[in-house]
Formats: C-alpha cells, structure tokens, sequence
C-alpha cells in the first residue's frame, strides 16, 4: 500500500535539491566530512536537499538531520533471490526518503523503460518517492515511465548535458519549452527537476514556476563550498 504521508511530500513548496555523488568519494571518512560541511552550510535555508550517496555510505549519513539521504538505485522486488540488489523497503527501513530511478548511466548498462517503470511502483508502494530521470526521447520515456503512476518526481536529465561525460547545460529557453511538454503527461502539481551540467553558475537559470522546481545535481555536489553555493542561490528563488 502507498505510504500517503510521503507521497504529500512530493507536492513541494520548497526547491528540491538532490546531489547524486554516484561511485564517490572512495571512502566512508571523506563521504562523512562531505556530508557534515554540506549540513553545516546550509542550515536554515528554505530549500530541501537530498544527498544520494552510494549504498555503503548511506547508514552513516543518515543522522544528518537537516539533509534527506536517498539512493541512487534500488530493485522492483521487495525480498527474494535477487544477488547484489537492494530492495526499497531495505532503503525505507534504513530511512531513505527519495530514491534516483532510470539515470542514462543506468540505462547504458541496460536498464529499460518498463523496468524504471515497476522500480517506481515498488518505490512507492513502500513510501519512497521516486526520482525518475528522463532523457531525449521524452514523448516516448513519459508515456512508458508514468504510465498509471502518481506521485512521481521527473528529472529531465539529457545523456549529452551530463558534466562527466563532457556536456553542457541546456538553455533556459530549452528547459521551459521541455517542461511545457512533460506537464501535458502529468499532474499540474508534479515536481520537475533539470539535471545535467548544473552548478552554481546556472542554477538560477533553471528555477521557476515555468521551468524546474529543483536540480539534480552531479559533479558539482561532490565539492562542498560549491555545492552549498548552489544551495543558497536556489534558496532565494
């Protein structure tokens, strides 16, 4: 059954900042100071934040009470004799709020449509609330990955704005006419975040009642003084 008391958070009042770290930092201690400088910098601010740090790292940084810890992946199944994956209500008991479904790195290693789309109905059916990343085909990836599903964070995160990859953000004008198309697929009140290249130089470009409600941010959240930056910036829009 749908956790309703979590499924009301997605309705957001506040922007949404997620950082996927994705495989960093190399160790629980640098991971811990990461996280503990990010709290530090950003108490009191009127924004919600979201530290998705790999698996391991996930029980220590959750007594960081002014930031969310999400994951950045889980399974569709619950329990069972599924080696190496992680269910969500394993990230639901350990007090994960948010989980990142269907990233294009995900997708490069194979993962499907359909299967972003029964990962966000178990998310859900848990109490997690979904963050699911869509990419160029958008008409196409709305219409499979939201498909009978309320409650849904969207993430238009393109594989070629990606940082990491050598990419570029795209145009604020681009964002809005992106944002426009995927509002005709959901809920007026869905959250919609942009991804891809997001710093603190261009967050603000993002923001908006017409454009994202939030970020998710990669590279950039894996250095502090940046990342809380992009933070307070966010926080006056």
């Amino acid at each position: 059954m749908v956790d309703e008391a979590a499924c009301r958070k997605s309705k957001m009042t506040q922007p949404l900042i997620i950082a996927n770290w994705k495989m960093n930092p190399p160790d629980s201690k640098e991971a811990f100071d990461l996280a503990s400088e990010i709290k530090k910098g950003i108490e009191g601010l009127e924004v919600e934040v979201v530290l998705c740090p790999p698996f391991v790292y996930i029980p220590q940084l959750l007594p960081a009470k002014t930031l969310l810890i999400g994951a950045q992946d889980c399974s569709w199944e619950q329990e069972g004799p599924f080696t190496g994956e992680i269910s969500p209500q394993m990230l639901k008991n350990l007090g994960c709020t948010h989980v990142i479904l269907g990233h294009s790195e995900r997708r490069q290693l194979g993962e499907t449509l359909e299967m972003v789309n029964k990962k966000a109905k178990a998310a859900l059916a848990v109490g997690l609330l979904p963050v699911v990343c869509i990419g160029e085909e958008i008409e196409k990836e709305m219409n499979i990955v939201s498909r009978d599903i309320k409650n849904l964070i969207l993430a238009y995160e393109p594989s070629w704005a990606i940082s990491t990859s050598g990419g570029r953000a795209v145009s604020p004008e681009d964002m809005g006419n992106v944002a426009a198309l995927m509002k005709r697929f959901i809920p007026s009140d869905t959250p919609i975040l942009y991804g891809g290249s997001v710093d603190s130089n261009n967050v603000k470009s993002f923001l908006g009642p017409d454009l994202a409600q939030g970020v998710l941010v990669g590279a950039a959240s894996l250095n502090a003084k940046e990342f809380i930056q992009l933070v307070k910036i966010a926080a006056m829009q």
